[in-house]
């Protein structure tokens, strides 16, 4: 996922971080059956000195997916991803959901 302050300025890629039923963060290689009942934590760090270009609680979102996943609510229009953010869902094709909470902050 990457975000971006207007159509066609610099895009930002998040940084995703994927979560067990228990809380733990699962890194390296997992299958949907090891993360089942987690959640996932899409986090947007954007430079201190691009604060005044790249206003958190007004970006674009765009999210690269196979063919026949969906995510919902759309990320269409602007968003706020600022304080505890946003929370999106994604459902793939075989009928699995995962839920990721979106934020960004300035570092």
């Amino acid at each position: 996922m990457v975000c971006s302050a207007s159509h066609g300025s610099s895009e930002f890629l998040g940084e995703i971080h994927e979560y067990d039923k228990n809380g733990n963060e699962v890194t390296g290689s997992f299958t949907q059956q090891d993360v089942e009942g987690g959640y996932g934590l899409i986090l947007f760090h954007i430079s201190q000195s691009l604060q005044n270009d790249v206003n958190l609680t007004n970006i674009y979102l765009i999210a690269t997916l196979t063919w026949d996943e969906f995510v919902t609510p759309s990320l269409s229009g602007r968003h706020d991803i600022t304080g505890d953010g946003i929370i999106i869902t994604v459902k793939s094709g075989v009928g699995t959901t995962r839920q990721y909470r979106v934020r960004g902050d300035y570092q």
